[in-house]
């Protein structure tokens, strides 16, 4: 799998990637410390998240290659994802989107949110 951060998200996650933190492909499931959403949710949102390199990232247990570096994500998410995905923003509301090459639309509001220490 391979994910291709287009020009103007890449703009919306370079501050992390200059500051050195890791970043997570999250499906917001519950499934995690991480999580927002609790246990036992309907919700399938993908949303990327940025931490320190040395945060547990137990749950993160695959890596997935992009143009700005790996993303970490859970491994039994790899079901809800494409073989070629691009995270985009949206020109309109300039929301990131995640777009599967077969599925289309996987997450049509992408949330970047930082959990580092360092906020």
């Amino acid at each position: 799998m391979y994910l291709t951060v287009e020009p103007q998200a890449q703009e919306k996650l370079q501050r992390y990637l200059d500051e050195g933190k890791d970043l997570l492909l999250d499906f917001d499931d519950g499934v995690g410390s991480l999580s927002n959403v609790g246990t036992c949710t309907l919700a399938s949102v993908f949303r990327v998240i940025a931490v320190d390199k040395d945060a547990e990232q137990k749950d993160y247990n695959k890596s997935l290659d992009s143009n700005i570096g790996a993303f970490r994500y859970k491994g039994y998410s790899e079901m809800y994802m494409d073989p070629q995905m691009k995270l985009v923003e949206n020109p309109t509301n300039k929301m990131l989107s995640l777009r599967g090459s077969n599925s289309g639309e996987l997450t049509g509001m992408v949330n970047v949110e930082d959990l580092s220490a360092k906020v």
